[in-house]
């Protein structure tokens, strides 16, 4: 009995022990595979990772190739600024110009002067009227230097500028004056004048604007940041017998930048005053004007300006053919001119290398003012009732230095006896800019 129980109970006994063994070896076995696949699970994501990473680095580098690719290739590097002893900056600037000009008829100068065509005065030999004929000129060549420098913290500048458009084709001073900080002295454009001229290829500016360079005193400043105002004292322009100024000339000039580089808009005025010597007695000329510039679209821009003068004719071309004002010989009484002023164009953008402008320039004179019946005389060829000017171009530009141009004008001038004068030519040019 007690073998079969010791029997029994070594039986159990070995079936736990195995049991226990087995339990063991299976915990221990699982242990080491969750390990394995843990340890596996882990190298994956780490491949993952790696996986990933490299493709970032590959689309990063594909950006980087698309953008060296779009990139504009890099032009020759600017000319660096000469600098002078004084650590003054200078920049050189300018182009070589010729011109060419098919006159059909009109004046025998290199460029139009419609203004003055056929009115007889010895004094202006190109004014004299010719047809067929052919010029050519390289006078309107520029050179120009650009100064710039810092002293004690203020901005101190100038400008050189001169061509050879001089009399008789000599060397001559277009702009000369130093700036600082608010402040220009010196030779440049009157304060009168504006930039909404349309495009001309034709050096004699046109009718309604002007280019006029006088020496002044002028001051600047900001009312807004894209609103300024200009100031100015300068040379008196204006003309007649037997008259003097003993003041400056003054002129304001308030400009406005519109948003987004679109254009610009400008209002002006001037005032002068003059004596007669010989009667002791004094009058005043006075102007006003405004304009604007303005970018309609992208490749379309259109310009206005009209300018109204009473008693001046120094500053607008085409005022210049008339005196500023006469002598009423029966009581020395001085008689002013009445001119209304206009200029107006639009420039297209074929391409970005090719360009075509259509511009109308005019001046209309009151002609019942006194001094419109004075000058209304069999006789006189000179003063004008009426001058009107319209122009057609096309610019090409095949690289960026070079502009090759063709124009037609078409202009004529009326006198206040309905006297009519004409001055219409084709004109060429080629142009190297530096």
């Amino acid at each position: 009995m007690s073998q079969v129980l010791t029997r029994k109970f070594l039986a159990k006994g070995l079936a736990v022990a195995v049991t226990t063994l087995m339990m063991g070896t299976v915990a221990h076995a699982e242990t080491q595979e969750q390990k394995e696949i843990k340890q596996l699970r882990q190298e994956i994501e780490a491949l993952k990772a790696l996986v990933v990473q490299q493709q970032q680095v590959q689309q990063n580098q594909a950006v980087q190739i698309e953008q060296v690719k779009a990139a504009p290739q890099p032009s020759a590097a600017a000319p660096k600024a000469l600098a002078t002893k004084s650590d003054t900056e200078v920049k050189l600037y300018g182009f070589v110009r010729g011109d060419a000009n098919y006159i059909i008829e009109g004046s025998k100068g290199d460029f139009s002067d419609v203004a003055n065509v056929g009115n007889g005065k010895t004094s202006q030999p190109n004014a004299q009227q010719t047809k067929d004929k052919f010029v050519a000129t390289a006078k309107t060549t520029r050179i120009g230097l650009d100064f710039k420098t810092n002293v004690n913290g203020a901005e101190v500048g100038g400008k050189l500028e001169s061509d050879f458009a001089g009399s008789s084709d000599s060397f001559r001073i277009r702009h000369a004056y130093l700036t600082y900080e608010n402040w220009l002295i010196g030779q440049t454009q009157s304060n009168f004048l504006s930039n909404h001229a349309p495009f001309m290829i034709d050096f004699s500016t046109n009718v309604g604007g002007g280019t006029t360079r006088t020496p002044m005193v002028r001051y600047g400043f900001d009312l807004a940041p894209a609103t300024q105002l200009f100031l100015a004292a300068e040379k008196p322009n204006s003309s007649a017998e037997g008259i003097k100024s003993s003041v400056p000339t003054l002129t304001a000039k308030l400009a406005h930048n519109f948003d987004d580089n679109k254009g610009n808009a400008s209002a002006r005025a001037l005032v002068e005053v003059y004596k007669d010597e010989d009667i002791n007695k004094r009058k005043t000329g006075w102007g006003l004007a405004a304009g604007t510039t303005y970018q309609v679209l992208d490749p379309l821009k259109a310009t206005l300006d009209v300018s109204y003068t009473k008693g001046v004719n120094g500053i607008l071309y085409g005022t210049n053919a008339n005196a500023a004002f006469v002598q009423a010989e029966d009581d020395r009484r001085i008689e002013q001119n009445e001119i209304w002023a206009v200029q107006t164009g639009l420039t297209y953008s074929i391409l970005p290398n090719l360009k075509t402008s259509l511009g109308y320039g005019a001046l209309f004179a009151d002609k019942d003012t006194d001094y419109a019946k004075i000058n209304n005389t069999p006789l006189n060829i000179v003063a004008n009732k009426e001058v009107q000017q319209a122009w057609l171009n096309l610019v090409y530009s095949p690289v960026k230095p070079l502009e090759f141009g063709i124009e037609y004008v078409n202009g004529e001038r009326k006198t206040f006896n309905n006297e009519k004068f004409k001055d219409n030519r084709i004109g060429l040019m080629s142009k190297y800019s530096f």
